[in-house]
Formats: structure tokens, sequence, C-alpha cells
């Protein structure tokens, strides 16, 4: 008995040891994934260093059951929407600022319903956010948001315990996925395309 507790922790030890190296190992090659913040602010930065205030920017949308695409100018602070079918004030004008705001909702904690006193279920989101190695911009946005019964709150079984029936937590999921088409970086000489399809417009 005491050789067989012997040889159990001197296996212990070693997968001990074994996991502790892999961790390392991982850490020190950057395996492990960062958290959503830390992805995103140091894709921010990449973006940053590009200095990029004008572009061309197309981006295709998926939402509410349907397909539809942005194509749109940006110089500095103006903003220039040659093509839009979305036709959605939620979306806004999908620049790399409206982008980069879409993919921190992912960083956001669960929201309280039907309100933050009566927590019984929450709003949550789930996805992932891809960004551009070269040039930081989010290249893909794809979460959905969906509702959750909140066990962890009393309100949860305080209402339980009234109701003597679980609550119904369930709600239509809203997806989103977001794809950039293609991003291309304008010089400051450069003709606007809105402008010169409002030229031709006017000479006929």
């Amino acid at each position: 008995m005491r050789e067989f507790l012997l040889r159990t922790r001197r296996w212990r030890i070693v997968w001990v040891t074994v996991f502790v190296a892999l961790s390392l190992g991982l850490m020190a090659s950057g395996a492990i994934p960062a958290t959503y913040i830390e992805r995103r602010e140091a894709a921010q930065q990449v973006w940053k260093a590009q200095s990029i205030t004008s572009y061309h920017i197309v981006v295709r949308a998926f939402f509410a059951g349907r397909t539809c695409a942005q194509e749109i100018e940006v110089r500095g602070n103006r903003q220039y929407i040659l093509r839009d079918t979305c036709n959605s004030s939620w979306l806004s004008s999908l620049t790399v600022d409206r982008l980069f705001e879409l993919s921190a909702r992912l960083e956001a904690g669960p929201e309280c319903f039907p309100s933050k006193q009566d927590c019984v279920c929450h709003r949550v989101r789930i996805g992932s956010i891809e960004y551009d190695p070269a040039h930081g911009f989010p290249a893909a946005i794809n979460w959905r948001r969906e509702m959750q019964p909140n066990w962890q709150h009393p309100a949860y079984w305080k209402r339980v315990w009234e109701k003597r029936e679980l609550p119904n937590c369930t709600a239509p999921v809203r997806m989103l996925r977001l794809e950039v088409v293609s991003l291309t970086p304008l010089h400051d000489n450069e003709t606007l395309r809105l402008h010169h399809a409002s030229s031709a417009a006017g000479s006929n």
C-alpha cells in the first residue's frame, strides 16, 4: 500500500511538472489568446501607426436575416457614402472607427433584463473579431446577442419561489456579421468618386 501511494505521488509530481512546463511554454510563445480588449487595443495601435486618414472602404453586412453593403470614402473627419443598401440607423456608417466601436461591444458584460433591479435574465454577446494583421482594422466582426437565465442573481430565485416556475429567458437571437471586402488608402490629391459621379450627372 505504501509503495502504491509513493508511486502515485511520483506520477502526480511528474504530471504537475509537465503541466507547468507546457503552460510556461504557451505563455512564452504567445499561444494563450489575449482578452477582447487587449486584442482590440493592440489592433488600434497598429491602425494608428499607419496614419491612414483618407481611405475607401467596402463592408458587407449580414443581420436581421438579410445581406447588404456599404461603400464609403473617408477624408479625415468627413465621410462620403457612395453606396448603402443597408439603410440602417443602428449600423450607422461603417467606417474603421465605427467597426472598432462595434467590436468593443464584445467586451461588455451581461446586461440585466428586464431591469437592473429585477435582474432575472441577462443579455450576453458571444462571438469573435478578426483584425487585419497588416493594418489593424477589424476585418470581420461576428457576434450574436442572446438572452440567458441569470442563475447567479437572487432575483432569479425569488421569481422562481414566487411564481413556482422557471422565468422565461428566451428571446430571438440577434446576430451580426460584418466583413471588410476592401480597404484602400487614398492620397490627398485624389478626387472623390462621389465628386466624379456628381460632376458627370451635372454635365448630363
